[in-house]
């Protein structure tokens, strides 16, 4: 399944998307959520954001030189290469730079053309029709490039999209997301560049469906491996990626598990700005045991670009200067409590807390939103260079609405608890009901400033009577999909084997992206709801937002989500993130991109200076 913390989805674009943007909250009126059994601390009132421009990106890439290759670090490593598994940030980087899709998102938040043909369909332009054409409920038309080619030299053809959607709604396909293809009830190719999707249903995430990381597949070479073998990897593993056809602007070269990946240009790819392949003929990732390791590396010219670093790194690297590239993003740090009550954390050292799963308690939820000071984690770990988080949505998101601060407030924690019938009978000092204790797993990766917050959660949680124990596991682990995984995987979140996990989600850039993490028909392994989340306030909020295509209509029901969100205690956000990198100035055409494009969202235009 697209595992990249939290979906693309397409863009709410259906009417009147042109307008200008705006990025300052305006009053909108919203129904109010219906409130929860437990009460979390008062929210404010939904106050969702005005228009927006997603069709006019700032771009303009200098003319490059060629030759020359590029090399990134990451202490992350690139496992999976199927682009509708992947589960980490670093596999997104690589698939952004071999797979060409239909659009993909520009470094200042907009839709670019790829594959397509420009205007983007909308209602306004006349590729979106509502109803649509025969009985349809919306049509949408796609014009494709003329011309183009799969890295073999096959031609990339309106039937690879055609292929891609009967592959991910194949009987035989476990872990892939559905949502939005099954809405298609026919894919027509009039011609190879004439491709025209009749939807069954009103669907506003159309626009990016076939977006960054969900590109066509080539049907001349997967259609001879059985879909059922491809889910395990058959046809993407390490030693059969560089046969593999890839559309982008960079193929698969070599991969040395726990070293570097290598990618070289694919010289059958043709830069829709330039009329040429990619300018670099390589690019390499190279592979660090920790942020630590690679910050060295960066100071050594050991790589030209070092990723994935936190807030907590600047003070670090603050005497690189201008090669520090700390951007906001469209990303959230947060503690994800577990909703289920049967499918919670194996781990042996919480096993004797009695049966049963205490986070799925909304008062264990509502206690740990009180029980963390956010404030201390800012300043004591970050050096208070992050904005703390209210909800999960980025202020940089044009449907942001924000929230009244959860105060930390542990006497109200314990109040919460001790109304729910959580008390400490022993006198051990934790909480028990119905003979379960309230000893809890926190799961989170090896990063430090992950276990260092974990420490001051943990012993946060022990003054209002919650035992926890911390499990730091590899991102391989955490992160690992559906298919690459089992349910005694340390921490795995695709099979909901944890109570507490710390990890980052990073958004769409439209709201449609929040339907896969929190809609209560998204479990594993047909969606990403890890945390089995059921609240049907939050599926009305965004049933609206999947059906609908008016923004107004939209962002207030954005904005009542995001008032469930914390009335509910739907998850504990921390703190709003940046982009961190480490950027040589001999990289051509650098633009650090806030978005789950990615770093490489525009490689074809890399140079070395």
């Amino acid at each position: 399944m697209r595992k990249l913390v939290g979906l693309f989805a397409g863009a709410a674009i259906l009417v009147a998307a042109c307008g200008g943007t705006s990025t300052t909250p305006s009053p909108s009126a919203a129904a109010p959520a219906t409130p929860a059994a437990t009460t979390a601390p008062e929210s404010a009132e939904p106050t969702p954001s005005g228009p927006v421009d997603l069709f006019n990106p700032d771009y303009g890439p200098e003319a490059g030189t060629t030759g020359g290759s590029i090399i990134i670090g990451d202490w992350q490593e690139a496992t999976q290469f199927n682009p509708y598994y992947l589960g980490q940030v670093t596999e997104a980087n690589v698939a952004s730079a071999v797979w060409y899709s239909l659009v993909t998102i520009s470094h200042d938040f907009k839709y670019i053309p790829q594959l397509a043909v420009a205007p983007i369909p909308t209602v306004d332009n006349g590729g979106v029709k509502l109803p649509g054409d025969n009985g349809d409920a919306m049509t949408v038309t796609w014009k494709i490039q003329s011309g183009v080619k799969w890295s073999d030299g096959e031609p990339l053809t309106c039937d690879d999209f055609k292929y891609a959607w009967e592959w991910v709604l194949d009987g035989d396909n476990v872990g892939v997301i559905t949502t939005g293809f099954e809405d298609i009830s026919a894919i027509d190719c009039s011609s190879d560049t004439d491709m025209v999707w009749h939807f069954t249903k009103v669907f506003e995430g159309y626009a990016a469906l076939f977006g960054p990381q969900v590109p066509p597949l080539p049907r001349h070479y997967l259609s001879g491996i059985p879909v059922k073998d491809q889910t395990t990897g058959s046809g993407f593993r390490p030693d059969e990626v560089p046969n593999l056809p890839v559309s982008g602007p960079f193929k698969f070269g070599t991969v040395t598990p726990g070293a570097e990946l290598r990618l070289v240009r694919n010289d059958n790819f043709v830069n829709p700005r330039t009329g040429k392949p990619a300018n670099l003929d390589s690019i390499i990732f190279k592979w660090y045991a920790d942020a630590d390791a690679m910050i060295a590396g960066y100071r050594g010219n050991e790589v030209d670009i070092a990723v994935d670093l936190q807030d907590s790194d600047i003070p670090k690297v603050t005497d690189l200067g201008e090669q520090v590239h700390a951007i906001p993003a469209l990303l959230y740090e947060f503690l994800r409590p577990n909703w289920s009550a049967d499918t919670c954390s194996t781990f042996a050292q919480v096993q004797d807390r009695g049966s049963g799963c205490p986070v799925s308690d909304a008062a264990i939820r509502v206690a740990l939103a009180y029980a963390i000071d956010k404030n201390e984690i800012n300043t004591r770990l970050l050096g208070g260079n992050t904005q703390v988080a209210n909800t999960n949505t980025s202020p940089s998101a044009w449907f942001y609405a924000d929230q009244a601060p959860t105060n930390y407030d542990p006497a109200k924690a314990m109040q919460v608890l001790d109304e729910a019938g959580w008390t400490d009978s022993d006198g051990d000092g934790i909480r028990e009901k119905g003979g379960l204790k309230a000893k809890v797993e926190l799961c989170t990766t090896t990063r430090q400033v992950r276990q260092d917050t974990l420490a001051l959660v943990s012993a946060w949680l022990r003054a209002v009577g919650i035992e926890s124990v911390i499990n730091a596991v590899a991102p391989a682990d955490i992160f690992a999909d559906y298919n690459e995984s089992t349910r005694e995987t340390p921490c795995v979140l695709a099979w909901s084997n944890f109570d507490i996990a710390e990890h980052a989600f990073s958004s769409s850039i439209d709201p449609f992206g929040n339907y896969g993490v929190y809609h209560s028909s998204q479990f594993e392994p047909n969606g990403q709801n890890d945390a089995r989340i059921v609240d049907a306030d939050v599926d009305a909020a965004l049933d609206t937002v999947k059906n609908s295509v008016d923004f107004a209509v939209i962002k207030d029901a954005m904005a009542t989500f995001l008032k469930v969100y914390v009335d509910k205690t739907i998850e504990v956000p921390l703190y709003y993130r940046k982009n961190v990198e480490l950027v040589s100035p001999a990289v051509g055409n650098y633009f650090a991109n806030g978005t789950l494009a990615g770093l490489t969202w525009n490689s074809e235009d890399w140079f070395g200076r």
